[in-house]
């Protein structure tokens, strides 16, 4: 966003972008009549490699912070954390604009002055140099609202940020598209495509994707870097030679309008879609984490980029300083290094996930392709001529020619160093995964004889009864199913259906109606204590009209098996812990459930920050053995609670309900039953099983090579193997 710096911005300061948006001179040191004389050479300076290294940590505890505070601390507001980011940027941006650089100046070579230079004459705001810089400050306003609600509906951290190489991509191929002047070649240049392509692999090898992963995350990502290419196409719309005051008017129109355009985005977005009422109760250790997450955003601002691009602006040079590919070492390191110690602190941390070795390979060989080959094989050769000089110098040995290394030796030594980093990296990501620890012992009623294999039982409204019969056919047909013959139980809540009518057209076996209340959780639980004594080996809980039923038949076919425990046929993967438990939905457990459960179930109370695997959809498949060795007690006062026409379990204004189903609640559709919803896995002894969480894809991503049913599923047994 901003950077600091102490000298004269040169020509180039509107040819270098800054993807989230704020690029200012920062900390003027020099007579700012004068325009100083500056070498053409890119030469790093010790301030230079000091603002490098603040972004670096400034950067990744900005990302990782982020995460762990939506995630972990419950704080599901993206858009919040963006409303405040931009507002507090603003905040100091204004204080510094106001600092008086005159009498802040002392003049005399290496003396500092505080404050950000400001242009000359009366039309500071809104002048026609602001004009060309509206998409960029568009974009680039869009992009930190977007990343954020990436981070959090991305179930893994550590891909996201192995797609920093899009950023860059995204920009070479936007100033080709727009034929830029500024373009580092005439053409696309061949990294570009392999940087794209080697990260396309990263996202294609990723097993929990999830729609608004997809959408905000790596949309976020995109606009960074159509915002960087814009801002370079708005200045050169702008003029290419514009003089130093012209620049500074630019350059602060930029800032001011991505921070104004940022705060009017998250916080609109923010008021219709985020719940805010429940932030009042917030603990001591949320509030600290919020403030670093503060401070590093704010630290990733002032040292002059976004949160995962390094892109500072420089007044060093006279040459342009473009940041696509290939990307100068300087301006590529930062944001690699941020990158991988993100990514390493993302697979040693809860919530844990698996990182291919695919992956890491394409993440490496992404990150590589910025530099571009030749790059790499200049720096090669001139670390062996460093280290050739010295180690004669040592022995006292004249210097003469030595060898250097071809072209083949470095891309070698390059495949090399791949496969060793993608290995070790790899290899954290898997003993990280294994090292879990296991489910809490589960209770079995193992005299239970049952006198059905499987029934599949169906909650059912006024949904059209062909489709419900297009989608039993379907289920049937699934690889286990085929072998059965299933029972079909549909449970009517339309009170003018005709059963008869409905038990043909469905080709269901059984048809019962029930009084209208308690969602599809009502259905369920009437079933389970009314038929406990008829309950099927496997019972497959199912809506009328199914959830994501394109990617519900893969994962029947793919995990459902003889020895299925409880298997969750929504998307998994989403835990919280077990005194403060609520998701990214807006859902809150106020009531306490999730902890007065746990008690009941396994005769003690659960530690306050112990994880918890949530379900959703209200679809998933339980064997008989593990439903009744919880006890009909607890499913009978869930049935009770959930049924209620009035009761505690219907207040969701004393407690400050908000979010998820609070303001239609009704005892049709209690707020209750979405908390129903999300303890199913925990009803039936698979709430603990952290491996479960970890391992298992998302419905979209689906079984991927090398998985196992065990990994979406708590069995009652080990699987059976057939050789």
């Amino acid at each position: 966003m901003f950077s600091t710096t102490p000298q004269e911005p040169d020509p180039a300061v509107l040819m270098t972008f800054n993807p989230d948006g704020s690029n200012a001179p920062f900390l003027v040191t020099e007579d700012w009549d004068e325009e100083p004389e500056m070498d053409s050479k890119r030469t790093p300076t010790g301030e230079s490699f000091l603002r490098a290294a603040s972004w670096t940590v400034c950067s990744a505890t900005a990302v990782y912070t982020t995460k762990r505070l939506m995630v972990i601390h419950g704080y599901h507001y993206p858009l919040m954390i963006a409303f405040h980011s931009s507002a507090a940027i603003l905040f100091v941006y204004i204080i510094l604009l106001r600092i008086k650089s005159d009498s802040n100046y002392i003049p005399g070579p290496k003396r500092w002055g505080w404050g950000l230079r400001q242009p000359d004459g009366d039309d500071f705001l809104a002048n026609s140099y602001w004009t060309p810089m509206i998409p960029a400050s568009l974009a680039a306003a869009a992009s930190f609202p977007m990343l954020l609600e990436g981070l959090l509906h991305m179930p893994s951290l550590a891909v996201l940020v192995m797609l920093f190489p899009i950023i860059y991509s995204t920009e070479s191929l936007v100033l080709f598209v727009c034929c830029s002047q500024s373009r580092s070649q005439k053409c696309i240049p061949w990294e570009t495509i392999v940087a794209t392509a080697a990260s396309s692999v990263v996202l294609y090898n990723e097993y929990r994707l999830m729609v608004p992963g997809l959408v905000f995350g790596v949309g976020g990502i995109l606009l960074m870097g159509a915002s960087r290419a814009l801002f370079i196409i708005g200045s050169e719309r702008a003029g290419s030679n514009l003089a130093v005051q012209a620049r500074l008017k630019a350059c602060h129109g930029f800032v001011l309008m991505t921070l104004i355009f940022g705060l009017l985005f998250s916080g609109v977005a923010g008021y219709y879609i985020e719940y805010l009422g429940s932030t009042s109760s917030l603990g001591f250790g949320t509030v600290t984490f919020m403030i670093l997450n503060l401070i590093s955003i704010i630290g990733a601002a002032f040292s002059g980029t976004s949160l995962t691009a390094y892109s500072p602006i420089s007044f060093e040079d006279t040459i342009s300083q473009f940041s696509h590919i290939p990307v100068h070492g300087s301006d590529f390191l930062p944001p690699f290094a941020a990158s991988l110690l993100v990514l390493l602190a993302a697979i040693s941390s809860n919530p844990v996930s698996f990182i291919s070795l695919f992956q890491i390979g394409a993440y490496l060989i992404a990150s590589a392709c910025l530099l571009g080959f030749e790059q790499i094989h200049n720096y090669v050769l001139i670390c062996m001529s460093v280290v050739q000089q010295r180690i004669n110098k040592l022995f006292g040995r004249d210097i003469k020619e030595s060898r250097t290394p071809s072209r083949i030796s470095t891309a070698s030594a390059l495949f090399v160093i791949f496969i060793v980093l993608s290995s070790i990296i790899s290899s954290l990501a898997y003993s990280a995964i294994t090292s879990l620890p296991p489910s809490l012992p589960t209770t079995f009623d193992t005299a239970f004889v049952p006198s059905n294999r499987f029934d599949i039982v169906v909650s059912m409204y006024q949904e059209d009864p062909a489709s419900v019969k297009a989608m039993l056919t379907a289920i049937k047909r699934t690889t286990l199913l085929a072998t059965l013959q299933p029972r079909v139980i549909i449970y009517t809540k339309d009170p003018k259906q005709d059963l008869y009518k409905l038990k043909v057209a469905t080709g269901a076996d059984l048809v019962e109606r029930l009084d209208n209340l308690g969602r599809e959780g009502g259905t369920y639980l009437w079933h389970i204590v009314n038929k406990w004594d008829d309950l099927a080996e496997q019972t497959m809980f199912i809506q009328a009209h199914a959830h994501n039923m394109r990617e519900l038949i893969p994962r029947i076919n793919s995990y459902l098996v003889q020895e299925t425990g409880m298997l969750s046929l929504g998307f998994t993967g989403v835990t919280c812990t077990c005194n403060n438990c609520s998701d990214r939905w807006g859902w809150e457990d106020k009531w306490g459930v999730v902890p007065a459960l746990y008690e009941k179930i396994y005769s003690h109370a659960c530690k306050p920050e112990e994880h918890i695997l949530l379900s959703f959809k209200g679809q998933f498949v339980a064997s008989a053995r593990r439903i009744r060795g919880v006890g009909i007690k607890i499913f009978g006062g869930l049935l009770t609670t959930i049924t209620s026409k009035e009761g505690w379990s219907h207040d969701t204004t004393s407690l400050e309900m908000a979010g998820v189903g609070a303001e239609g609640d009704s005892p049709s559709n209690p707020y209750f039953g979405f908390a129903m919803e999300r303890v199913w896995g925990l009803v039936m002894q698979c709430g603990t099983d952290t491996g479960v969480a970890a391992r298992c894809p998302s419905l979209l991503s689906g079984m991927g090579m090398g998985g196992k049913v065990e990994d979406c599923q708590c069995l009652d047994a080990p699987v059976k193997k057939l050789f």
